[in-house]
């Protein structure tokens, strides 16, 4: 199957029905063309059209789920923002390796400013999430320099289409 190499800098036009039928598809990526189609008022051979475009411009990456992870016993979801100092490159990957390869971390990024390192992860509860923060301050403490976590309570807003 041959795909078509997209440059992430390069910028896509997309016009106001394309970012309807994108924010409908961000709150339900299994809604049926057909009913797409009605609530955008396009025929539902413009929408398929429309969203092969999407997909073959790079725009939709994939479809995916949006899982509600209490309803699996992940109640604690926690960004860990970190600074390092005094690492090797061995040290470095070590650490990087270890939390891309962690069940419970869900983001890993890296950062400017005061912090290198931005990870979030899920956990059960208050013990698990001691848990995991202890094991990865422990098992890299020569290295990591300041630490600082955020515990999220209740969240307002998720907007995945920033236009």
């Amino acid at each position: 199957m041959r795909q078509k190499i997209i440059k992430i800098s390069e910028k896509v036009k997309v016009d106001k029905k394309d970012i309807e039928i994108l924010r409908i598809l961000e709150n339900d990526g299994r809604i049926p063309i057909l009913k797409l189609a009605k609530m955008v008022k396009l025929s539902h051979e413009t929408v398929r059209y429309r969203l092969r475009k999407l997909v073959r411009s790079g725009v939709i990456r994939k479809f995916t789920v949006r899982i509600n992870k209490k309803k699996l016993g992940y109640h604690i979801y926690a960004i860990i923002m970190l600074s390092t100092w005094n690492y090797t490159e061995e040290k470095w990957n070590e650490l990087f390796k270890y939390l891309m390869d962690h069940k419970n971390v869900a983001t890993v990024e890296k950062i400017t400013g005061d912090f290198d390192l931005k990870f979030s992860f899920w956990a059960k509860d208050t013990e698990e999430l001691d848990f995991i923060s202890h094991t990865v301050k422990t098992k890299f403490s020569k290295i990591i320099k300041n630490w600082n976590s955020f515990i999220f309570t209740k969240r307002y807003k998720w907007n995945e289409l920033p236009i």
